[in-house]
């Protein structure tokens, strides 16, 4: 099967549907862990922490993970038809990955063996794909304010992270860095959900 091809295998609307879902149910769930956990600190834990083995109500935040991961691997399945060509499906193939390794954090919580390995995982693909996406768009000139759009937003999260690291004077949790380099996947499942939908 050619990697453009696996665009059939979910209906273009619900792949969209997915895309515009993931996020929110990512965030809505953290939310809700940091709510009914009150000893969480944005700025001296992880994300992972919510979820992390034997940390009471941990299933909220897995949970919720591994249905965002879910909701994100339809949408990228959706997603294979907008390849412009090979970079486009090697990069929409490795934020596929990145979406199983999303969904191995909540199976796998901080404390086990593979946690660290899928969560690192899930943002190094992440970025890779989209970069490999941004890049295929932009040269493909049918639509290059796709790749404008998805570079940019990859851009400015990586500079954010950067100045967060090297500005703030005290040893930073992972938890905030963590927040601000969703936002360009976030960003991507919503316009690319909302493109599914519409175009």
């Amino acid at each position: 099967m050619d990697l453009t091809d696996i665009e059939d295998l979910v209906p273009e609307e619900f792949a969209g549907i997915c895309g515009i879902a993931a996020p929110f149910i990512a965030y809505i769930f953290i939310g809700i862990a940091v709510l009914i956990n009150p000893w969480f600190r944005w700025a001296d834990h992880a994300l992972s922490d919510l979820g992390a083995s034997g940390i009471a109500y941990n299933n909220v935040f897995n949970f919720g993970i591994m249905v965002a991961g879910m909701a994100g691997l339809i949408f990228t399945l959706g997603i294979f038809r907008y390849a412009e060509g090979k970079a486009g499906g090697v990069g929409t193939l490795l934020f596929l990955f990145a979406m199983v390794c999303l969904i191995l954090v909540g199976i796998f919580p901080m404390g086990t063996d593979p946690h660290y390995y899928v969560s690192v995982l899930f943002f190094v693909l992440s970025a890779i794909g989209l970069l490999m996406i941004g890049v295929d768009q932009l040269w493909g000139l049918a639509e290059p304010i796709w790749g404008v759009f998805i570079l940019s937003a990859l851009g400015l999260t990586l500079l954010n992270v950067a100045l967060l690291y090297y500005t703030i004077p005290y040893e930073l949790g992972a938890a905030i860095p963590e927040f601000v380099g969703t936002i360009p996947i976030m960003l991507f499942t919503l316009v690319w959900g909302t493109r599914l939908l519409y175009e």
